[in-house]
């Protein structure tokens, strides 16, 4: 490697500066020529900016020249440094891996020499083997020679001097039979590990289990220096040569010593493994592929055999008691010990059930929220938990222990084959395991189960609720999907088919067994079929429906245990579901109504001012709440209706479903209809307070947003004939089930009794107190609890959520519930007739159809609220005008009072040459006073305030709608009988355009009539005649025609020429129109009394109007 050259000032060419000029060469002398850089070029490659130099380049001086020499030196100087440290780093590391390489060939070298050993040392290996299995067989052909041998030879030893060679001396192995010689032992020994260590890499722990204890036999026989084998010994001697007594061994060669200390030192750890192995065994569902009852009976009695604890009472038992008195004192030490056997097998085995359900419950925690995009993954994972939890009560807790602890016979594979004898190899399989396992008592058994069941189910139920909830969240559908696969799994066709398919016993069988309802069943209903089909959704809740038979189910739980059939699905899931859709109803529902009542309180807070409004905005923002609302409402019902998944329970879930689908929208409408009407009650109670301010804005901007959402809610929520069946009503499926028409429910006319007697004011509206009292007068004498009732249907009480709970309680404590709610941070302040039938729906009796049906309740609220809110509307609205209005109105009669006709006219310029009209009429009237009085009146225009107001009405009425309040709300006639509006004589259904001009003329003729006659009726107050018309006779015969002109074109343009008339013909337009048709008849009679004839003048107003 060639180090850079210097240039041509002595410095080395950093990289930037052979980068930047990839076409320079550089000389062999050093420098760069011929296609380098210039001087100035080079300056500027030597600065770190080399832009500002060249613009310097002219104006430097030798000093700075030199300062720049000496800076491009030291870099250079740098370089050349750093350049020498990097190669000398790198050729370190070089001489480094060398050496490495050299140690890797050597290392390389020895194993390559250790490979091409092998086949010599595996030769060695198997010659000796050969030569101890030629030397065992020499052993038994040549007994008999070798006991004459060792005879002669103990009798020529007899003469020897010390007698160390005397037979009883000898090493035993040589006295020993053919199968207890030595090569038997030592093959034993030496084969025994290899078949442990094939057991254990194929999981068959009862196989190792026994191949240890067999090991251990020989080892315990040949030598008491081993604690473990000692202490895990049978104490049997099937190949060991027998002593002389029990605490003698015999002596063994060193080679037999060495292999026994050899084989104990590597399998001493192998107990502790095969128990890890069972233990790790039992905490896996038996109903896993592979595993199945062989795997558990193989791992119990693995346990069993090598229980040190065990072993060593039971030897302590026989060392105390060595000659036991008599056989019956054997038989009874005998029982207890397989007695606490079976006890410790049973408590281990349901510990480790216990653990493994522990384990898949933590796992099927979930986070509190999941979102969209997680949804699948999370739902698939708690559908495979909830399945594995469905399996171990099925095969690991019921089935598999039925057939080990008492049928003592179970499948030896996955195939469901029979565990008979007749079967050759896998009946030898069964005996061989359970004949080392005690023998189980049944009926403890039987209460262990069924303890465990009691135990874990409601643990399992609650876990399963919750996850359910999290998941319902989300996607309604998936739950369905879960809800039939775990009916699949539990009380499914094949499920059941392949439960009774083991060839061992059926499932009946193992529940019967296995199961003590009763124990089971404490404090939990298991509902057959036709149990199923007597419960009631709607009835499960709060004050409803369930409280009056909960306590009887509870305390006839146990006496009908006996013939109920245990189920699974009725354990976990049945109720779980039931209750879950209630809950899923419940929470849907009041986050649709929180969501919409949250969207329109935010329109409000963002609405402009009340001139700046926007009709088009506020239909397009009242138009989309009104349909989200029916959307929610409606993916609701689709929501709910995907968990009716199996037909098993669909006709009885559908009933409950739909039930529960019209209670729940009566009590939203309720809800909804009450918070809709409050938000108009507390604008109207704060104008009272900010009276004649602009608060009055806010409240007309708030009404008018209302009514046009409430409008549209009458004609667009599609979904409410739906869910508002009237065969869905709980009265309806009540009686069809054979409830009777009574059912403990009441009619709307008892709650209206209830109601009218509380409303002392009698205008509608009764507080929330008096609404409590009233619904438990109402409620008295059935079943339900009124108050309670409107308490969880407002969403007031602190135990809604547990109302099924406490209904099925069945105690009702009347004494303990106070009406004094008020204290609620959200209890209304009133509520009307109306809304207590909606959130009564659970115990109220709606007509089918008509006004009194739930669908009518609700239209004949909206149209309540929609007069009212446009008619505070058209208040607020035409308040401006209306003041302007009267005050003209005011002044005008003021001046007609006051002045005379002549003036009357000159101010109104019904004259054209005021003083020749004067002089005229002075000169006319001259010795006749009266002609002055009875001279003929002149008819002018109608009075401007007038116009002005009804121009004004017409500009709001402009400035307040938009093309799409034109629109028909219905398509036709029947649509509208649909959705429960009662069209009169076949009329079309009135449109936004309609209703806003209606209350606008209805508040322009009521502001109109009460402005005329308050100023035309009213006495002066220098009078003291009690006369009503002594205003009027004070009015000029010209003042009074232009009066009776202006009541005149108002009663022709409000009833005349109105073609589309009011928003409603209620009192208040009756009313105007008699104050209008009296003030007509007075000012008539006054024209007439002041001029000679009247005639002409009627004559003449006809024709101007």
């Amino acid at each position: 490697m060639n180090s850079p050259q210097p240039g041509r000032y002595g410095g080395a060419p950093t990289n930037a500066t052979m980068s930047s000029y990839p076409n320079q060469q550089q000389q062999p002398g050093g420098g760069y020529h011929g296609g380098g850089p210039s001087y100035n070029q080079q300056q500027q490659l030597m600065s770190p900016h080399p832009e500002e130099y060249q613009e310097n380049e002219n104006s430097m001086t030798i000093d700075e020249m030199r300062i720049l020499h000496r800076t491009a030196l030291a870099e250079a100087e740098a370089k050349r440094t750093e350049l020498r440290l990097v190669l000398a780093s790198r050729y370190r590391e070089l001489v480094g891996s060398s050496d490495e390489v050299i140690h890797m060939r050597e290392r390389a070298e020895e194993l390559n020499d250790l490979v091409v050993a092998l086949p010599e040392l595996v030769e060695k290996v198997a010659k000796s083997a050969e030569a101890i299995e030629d030397a065992s067989s020499a052993a038994a052909v040549s007994g008999d020679d070798s006991r004459k041998l060792f005879s002669d030879e103990s009798q020529t030893g007899a003469e020897n001097e010390d007698g160390k060679n005397s037979p009883q001396d000898r090493d035993d192995f040589t006295t020993a039979s053919g199968s207890n010689s030595l090569a038997a032992v030592r093959g034993e020994i030496s084969r025994l590990p290899r078949d442990i260590h094939r057991c254990l890499d194929e999981n068959n722990v009862h196989g190792a289990a026994a191949a240890l204890i067999a090991l251990f036999d020989i080892i315990a026989s040949r030598s008491k220096y081993f604690p473990l084998a000692t202490a895990l010994s049978s104490g049997k001697n099937n190949i060991g040569i027998p002593t002389k007594n029990n605490n003698a061994t015999p002596n063994n060669p060193p080679l037999l010593e060495t292999q026994m200390k050899m084989v104990y030192l590597h399998v001493q750890t192998l107990p502790t493994r095969t128990v890890k192995l069972s233990r790790r065994a039992l905490l896996q569902s038996a109903a896993k592929p592979g595993v199945g009852a062989h795997a558990t009976a193989a791992a119990l009695s693995a346990l069993d055999l090598l229980d040190i604890d065990r072993r060593r009472q039971k030897k302590l038992l026989s060392s105390s008691s060595p000659v036991p008195s008599s056989s019956a004192a054997v038989s009874t030490s005998s029982s207890s010990t397989e007695s606490s056997r079976a006890t410790k097998l049973i408590d281990l085995y349901y510990d480790s059930k216990a653990q493994l359900l522990n384990k898949l419950l933590n796992r099927l925690t979930l986070p509190a929220s999941v979102s969209a995009a997680d949804a699948t993954s999370v739902t698939n994972a708690a559908e495979v938990i909830l399945s594995k939890i469905v399996l171990i009560l099925q095969y690991d807790v019921i089935l598999h222990p039925y057939q080990i602890f008492v049928l003592r016979k179970f499948p030896v594979n996955d195939n469901g084959g029979s565990g008979d004898d007749s079967h050759g190899g896998e009946g030898g399989v069964i005996n061989e395991i359970m004949s080392t396992l005690p023998h189980f008592d049944a009926d403890l058994l039987k209460s262990k189960a069924s303890r465990f069941l009691a135990a874990h189910l409601p643990l399992i139920r609650t876990k399963v609720k919750s996850v359910l909830m999290i998941i319902a969240g989300t996607t309604a559908s998936k739950l369905g999907q879960i809800r039939q696969t775990l009916y699949d799994k539990t009380d499914g066709v094949e499920c059941m088919t392949a439960l009774d398919n083991t060839g061992v016993c059926t499932w009946d069988e193992a529940v019967s067994g296995m199961v003590d309802i009763r124990v089971v069943s404490h404090g939990t209903t298991f509902a057959t079929a036709l149990d199923s089909n007597k419960g009631s959704i709607g009835e499960n809740r709060g004050g409803g429906g369930g409280g009056m038979n909960g306590q009887s189910n509870t305390a006839g739980a146990t006496a009908t245990a006996a013939t109920r059939r245990f189920s699974l699905w009725g354990a976990l899931f049945s109720n779980t579901f039931s209750s879950l859709v209630h809950s899923l109803l419940t929470s849907s529902f009041h986050s649709v109504h929180v969501r919409v009542v949250s969207t329109l309180r935010t329109s409000l807070a963002r609405a402009p001012p009340f001139e700046s409004m926007l009709p088009h905005e506020a239909h397009r923002n009242a138009l989309r709440i009104a349909t989200d609302l029916d959307a929610s409402l409606r993916r609701v019902s689709d929501d709910a209706h995907e968990l009716l998944v199996h037909a098993e329970e669909r006709e009885e879930s559908e009933r409950r479903l739909r039930q529960s689908l019209y209670v729940q929208t009566c009590e939203i409408m309720g809800r909804l209809l009450n918070e809709l009407r409050r938000m108009l009650t507390d604008g109207k109670r704060g104008s009272l307070v900010r009276a004649k301010s602009d608060e009055e804005k806010e409240d007309a901007t708030k009404v008018l947003i209302v009514g046009r959402l409430c409008h549209l809610l009458k004609f667009r929520l599609k979904s409410l004939p739906t869910l508002l069946d009237p065969k869905s009503s709980p009265a309806v499926l009540a009686a069809g089930l054979g409830g009777g028409k009574s059912s403990g429910m009441i009619t709307l006319m008892e709650l209206s009794s209830s109601f009218d007697l509380a409303d002392d004011d009698d205008d509608g509206l009764i507080s929330f107190d008096e609404a409590m009292e009233a619904m438990e007068s109402a409620f008295s004498g059935t079943h339900f609890h009124g108050a309670q009732m409107v308490r969880d249907t407002l969403l007031l009480s602190d135990s809604s959520a547990a109302g099924v709970g406490e209904a099925s309680s069945g105690v009702s404590n009347h004494a303990s519930r106070s009406f004094a709610s008020n204290t609620h941070k959200s209890a209304p302040q009133s509520v009307t007739l109306s809304e207590l039938a909606l959130l009564s729906a659970r115990g109220l009796r709606h007509d089918a159809s008509g006004p009194e049906s739930a669908l009518g309740t609700v239209q004949s609220s909206l149209d309540d609220i929609v007069h009212r809110c446009f008619r505070e509307w058209a208040r607020a609205a035409l308040s401006p005008p209306l003041t302007s209005f009267a005050t003209t109105l005011q002044e005008q009669i003021g001046v007609a009072s006051r002045v005379s006709d002549m003036e009357w006219k000159r101010l109104n310029g019904l004259i054209d040459k005021e003083d020749d009209a004067l002089l005229k009429e002075i000169s006319q009237s001259k010795g006749d006073a009266s002609k002055l009085k009875q001279s003929q009146a002149i008819v002018g225009e109608v009075s401007p305030h007038v116009v002005s107001y009804l121009l004004a009405v017409a500009g709001v009425l402009n400035r307040s709608v938009c093309p799409a309040d034109s629109l028909p709300p219905v398509p036709s006639l029947e649509y509208a009988e649909a959705l429960g509006i009662s069209s009169s004589n076949n009329k079309e259904m009135p449109n936004m355009m309609v209703t806003i001009r209606g209350s606008l003329l209805g508040e322009a003729l009521t502001s109109m009539s009460q402005s005329l006659r308050q100023e035309m009726t009213s006495s002066s107050d220098e009078e003291d005649d009690d006369d009503d018309h002594n205003i009027l006779k004070k009015c000029s015969p010209s003042s009074l025609v232009q009066l009776v002109m202006d009541v005149k074109f108002i009663n022709r343009c409000f009833f005349d020429r109105n073609q589309h008339g009011f928003l409603l013909a209620s009192d208040s337009v009756d009313d105007s129109r008699a104050i209008m048709d009296s003030l007509t008849e007075r000012l008539s009679i006054s024209v007439s009394n002041a001029l000679r004839d009247g005639s002409p003048v009627n004559s003449a107003i006809s024709e101007r109007h």
